[in-house]
């Protein structure tokens, strides 16, 4: 809303126009879409799961490369910060995030 009065003011065109995000609500409503905070301990994986991955799909993704060459991204804390708290969803999907280390 704000862009398109600064860009009517740029382009010297003069408007009493005001602007609304009906649409986008309506949009939301029409396909199901709602914000939902990310919460942190309900993204834990069953260990289960893990080992699954673990026995089946791991072999295939590492091959190829070094052991020295293979890290786990998750213990540097680099992607820590870079997690959003808030995403938009599904209505009837619950959020999980991941878990504080």
């Amino acid at each position: 809303m704000e862009k398109a009065l600064e860009i009517s003011k740029k382009l010297n065109v003069e408007c009493d126009a005001s602007f609304s995000s009906g649409w986008l609500h309506k949009f939301k409503l029409r396909r199901g879409i709602a914000g939902k905070i990310v919460s942190g301990e309900s993204g834990d994986i069953d260990c289960e799961t893990v080992d699954v991955c673990i026995q089946n799909q791991l072999p295939d993704l590492i091959k190829g490369y070094e052991q020295k060459d293979i890290f786990n991204a998750d213990e540097t804390g680099l992607f820590y910060n870079l997690l959003p708290s808030k995403t938009l969803d599904i209505k009837s999907d619950t959020c999980h995030g991941g878990k504080k280390s």
